[in-house]
């Protein structure tokens, strides 16, 4: 379900009675935030903030993304995966090598023309404003001050163009510098290192706030590298995005809410933190590249989009399953025998990671570890688990149970020291360096335990069929 823009959402909302609107005056130093994790906890709707106490003219909304359900809603299923699927069936088909072959990918090429963004007049105008404008949210009392936390920072990548859009929290220092928490995997910062290499030391980046939600969970997805982002997102969307080029060529979405133009200082590192995040612990001050504006665009009556990070399942949960189930048949396409995953919210997504796969032959799953771990940002999992196909990874009961029948520690856990990590782990002595450990808890192969495998008792199936409607009078007895 395509949105042309926020207020687009904001009206959908209303009209569905899933937005709480809040005229109280209340503080974007801790209050907002407050509010926002309660509501969230507490399985509550969006909440729009109509009276921010020292920022009149605005509004903020938190809490868009509240629930796995939102998800369903704005891509029209139960289940997630076939957004992907879809996408792959329309426009990933086989590489032809034949003449009709040949034509049949040029119409299926044609339909990429829907997807791809399109330039259009923005909605926002210059404005002489600075950062101390926006109302910032202060989310926990030993913060360091005030923080964007969902606002969306757009690069492009110098050498093939490709624009990159992520949320990337940003300490707001004073009126024309912040700093820019772009960890060392991310896109930004990798395109930042292709700058530095050319001898370029000013990275044009632009900050934008207050877009559609698709837009907004596609910059906080893990999209592959080299691929588009808006791109992306007119996949998601079924329609491409609108989007307007800045004075330093920096493509931003035309109907943003508003528009930080400016650049990223790669000489210019500044102590960030301590900041209160996702893991539930304040993340310890480190050195991150200043950003310095450059120039303030920004919609009549502007809204601005945040959120509240803490202990889970707080929003970033929830975008973290949404993200599971959109990007497990791409997955598939990199670990062919991978059946299902899950990321669990309380495993905080890059700490714990549960998979299921064909296993085929001995030592398999470990092969599997090693692909996973190779991957996007799989690669910060911390702890691995491999499981038969048979087990539901989503059952965390099943999941013990085959930890507890197969595994014997010496033989099935995995060790790695020394190799990247969160760079937000606070348990790791010198991040983002850690250890990694991987659980294969499959079935063994007699190559793999010295022995034949036991095997598992069941029940007689004559005995089954003979007794099977007496079971269900029993049942009825006590489930009518």
């Amino acid at each position: 379900m395509a949105f042309r823009d926020l207020r687009d959402y904001i009206k959908f909302l209303k009209e569905k009675n899933k937005i709480i609107e809040i005229n109280d005056e209340l503080s974007p130093d801790l209050e907002i935030a407050y509010l926002t994790r309660k509501a969230t906890y507490a399985h509550l709707p969006a909440l729009l903030f109509n009276n921010v106490k020292g920022y009149p003219g605005w509004r903020v909304i938190t809490n868009i993304f509240n629930s796995i359900n939102v998800f369903y809603e704005l891509f029209n299923t139960q289940k997630l995966e076939t957004v992907s699927e879809n996408f792959m069936r329309d426009f990933l088909g086989e590489i032809p090598v034949t003449l009709l072959q040949k034509a049949k990918s040029l119409i299926e090429f044609s339909k990429m023309g829907k997807i791809l963004p399109k330039s259009k007049k923005a909605d926002f105008h210059e404005e002489k404003l600075s950062l101390l404008n926006f109302p910032a949210l202060k989310t926990w009392p030993k913060d360091a001050g005030k923080f964007f936390t969902f606002s969306i920072t757009i690069t492009k990548d110098p050498e093939t163009n490709v624009h990159n859009l992520s949320v990337y929290r940003i300490q707001i220092l004073n009126d024309k510098e912040g700093i820019m928490h772009w960890q060392a995997l991310k896109r930004s910062s990798m395109s930042a290192y292709k700058y530095k290499k050319r001898g370029i030391t000013r990275v044009p980046v632009a900050i934008v706030n207050g877009v559609d939600p698709i837009v907004a969970f596609v910059a906080a997805s893990p999209v592959p590298p080299g691929l588009d982002k808006y791109l992306f997102a007119g996949i998601l969307r079924g329609e491409g995005v609108d989007v307007y080029e800045l004075d330093n060529g920096i493509l931003v979405p035309s109907h943003a809410e508003s528009v930080i133009e400016g650049y990223v200082d790669l000489e210019d590192l500044r102590l960030e933190g301590p900041f209160g995040d996702h893991l539930g612990y304040y993340t310890p001050p480190d050195y991150y590249p200043a950003f310095k504006l450059e120039k303030v665009y920004i919609r009549d009556n502007p809204i601005f989009h945040a959120t509240s990070v803490g202990k889970p399942p707080l929003e970033d949960a929830w975008i973290g399953k949404a993200v599971e189930r959109i990007f497990l048949p791409f997955l598939r396409m990199i670990v062919p025998e991978l059946v299902d995953m899950n990321l669990p919210e309380y495993g905080l997504f890059t700490g714990i990671g549960i998979f299921s796969i064909r296993k085929m032959y001995p030592g398999h799953a470990k092969k599997v570890m090693m692909s996973l771990w190779g991957t996007g940002q799989l690669s910060l999992l911390k702890m691995i688990i491999i499981v038969d196909e048979d087990v539901n990874v989503h059952d965390i009961n099943q999941v013990m149970y085959a930890i507890s029948t197969t595994v014997d520690p010496k033989r099935d856990i995995l060790i790695i020291e020394n190799t990247i990590t969160d760079s937000l782990d606070h348990t790791v002595p010198n991040p983002p360096l850690g250890s990694k450990i991987g659980i294969d808890a499959t079935r063994k192969f007699k190559e793999e335990c010295g022995r034949e495998w036991p095997e598992e008792v069941k029940d007689d199936v004559e005995v089954e069929r003979r007794l099977g409607s007496l079971w269900e009078r029993i049942r009825a007895q006590y489930h009518p």
